[in-house]
């Protein structure tokens, strides 16, 4: 009796350790993501002849492919683009600045695609002169903003000042026009392509000061199960292309060499 009891346990103990030895097999390979691209930022994101063109478009695109991953870009506004990420109905979505008010509402990568910074416009006639206005000088002032849009965690975090909300940064130069606002926000590639458009309105702004220069991101959700496989293959190609020349000649084709890009 004791003997088959021995014998028992040891086949018991037998079976566990060859169970305990067995590999646990790697989690499915990452293959295809699907990411939200911002339709109206261009030239770093925006609807082009029916698909998502323009910088940013083009470093996730070039790190997601050397990782070996297919990127389907889902392109739509940048606001919805925002909340399904955080809702998990997208894996992640571009073009996003980093600050306290989203931190924790998205996974974020280890480093920015490229450093960025708005330029603050006035009407051409405005009367401000004196040095740069940072965003302390903006406060008790009407600016103009895109919908859903982070210009950094200084200036979205001040509560002073005051924000004429619009869906696009056309609009808020035609607001300036109107005198419905003081001050607008925009970074130069931005503006230079409008008025490449507008031809018109040429000669009606100025350029009166500057935001600091912060990351843009790409971010991705918390919720959707291939964002944590779909972030780590974007790090490791984002290092790749950045140390492979590969970014540098994306954002130079794009915005042209220069100190701060």
């Amino acid at each position: 009796m004791h003997r088959r009891h021995f014998l028992l346990s040891q086949g018991l103990a037998l079976a566990a350790a060859t169970t305990a030895a067995q590999p646990v097999p790697p989690p499915p390979r990452l293959t295809r993501v699907v990411i939200g691209a911002e339709d109206d930022w261009y030239p770093y994101s925006g609807e082009r002849e029916g698909r998502a063109q323009g910088m940013t478009v083009d470093l996730v695109t070039a790190a997601f492919a050397a990782m070996g991953v297919a990127v389907k870009l889902e392109l739509l506004p940048y606001a919805r683009c925002m909340a399904q990420t955080r809702g998990g109905a997208l894996a992640a979505c571009f073009n996003t600045t980093r600050t306290a008010l989203i931190e924790h509402d998205y996974l974020w990568p280890a480093r920015p695609m490229f450093n960025e910074r708005f330029l603050i416009y006035a009407r051409a006639d405005d009367p401000q002169a004196g040095p740069p206005l940072q965003v302390r000088d903006l406060e008790g002032q009407q600016v103009a903003v895109t919908r859903g849009y982070e210009y950094g965690s200084e200036f979205d975090a001040n509560p002073r000042i005051r924000r004429v909300v619009t869906g696009h940064d056309e609009n808020n130069f035609q607001l300036l026009l109107r005198g419905r606002a003081r001050y607008t926000l925009a970074p130069e590639a931005n503006t230079r392509l409008l008025l490449q458009r507008r031809p018109e309105m040429v000669g009606q702004f100025k350029v009166v000061g500057a935001l600091s220069f912060f990351g843009i991101y790409t971010t991705f959700s918390r919720l959707h199960p291939d964002a944590p496989a779909a972030l780590a293959a974007f790090d490791e190609g984002m290092k790749l292309i950045s140390a492979n020349g590969v970014a540098k000649a994306i954002q130079e084709r794009w915005r042209g060499p220069g100190p701060g890009r």
